[in-house]
């Protein structure tokens, strides 16, 4: 995890009851959340959180790089925890669940767009879709995608 991470987390660990939740709830999960699953999460334990709280701490915290968003159209925004230094995610289909990935290759793309293309790369976003290894091992388990397929949607 890089200094300005960790700056940033300090400054949440310190601030109130509900940004450590969501702070320790993102951390801890391993998987996307939307504002809304983290609202409800928080509602047991501390049912005077506003959903405008969840909304700010996310936002600050995506600011800070600690969180990263991820946006489909249609469907309400969803975030990662992402303390650790640049890297990618793996998705799992099935449950959610979020592995980080290190792609060192990104910098031999980088040197092949300057070189071939003349292209500056200045940001990049890859996931990768599949099934995570306790998904995998349950042979019932098949992505949603397939599930719709099969179903006829």
């Amino acid at each position: 995890m890089d200094l300005a991470s960790r700056s940033a987390e300090n400054r949440i660990f310190y601030g109130t009851r509900a940004r450590r939740a969501i702070l320790l709830l993102l951390r801890t999960g391993r998987r996307y959340f939307s504002a809304s699953e983290i609202h409800q999460s928080l509602k047991a334990e501390m049912p005077s959180t506003a959903m405008s709280t969840v909304y700010r701490t996310l936002e600050m915290l995506e600011g800070f790089g600690t969180v990263s968003r991820r946006a489909e159209e249609g469907k309400e925004a969803t975030f990662v925890y992402c303390g650790e230094e640049h890297h990618h995610h793996a998705i799992c289909r099935v449950c959610g669940h979020v592995d980080d990935v290190r792609c060192d290759a990104i910098d031999q793309i980088k040197e092949s767009l300057e070189r071939q293309r003349a292209f500056e790369l200045d940001d990049h976003t890859i996931e990768f879709y599949g099934r995570c290894a306790r998904c995998r091992r349950d042979s019932s388990n098949t992505p949603q995608r397939e599930r719709r397929r099969h179903h006829g949607d």
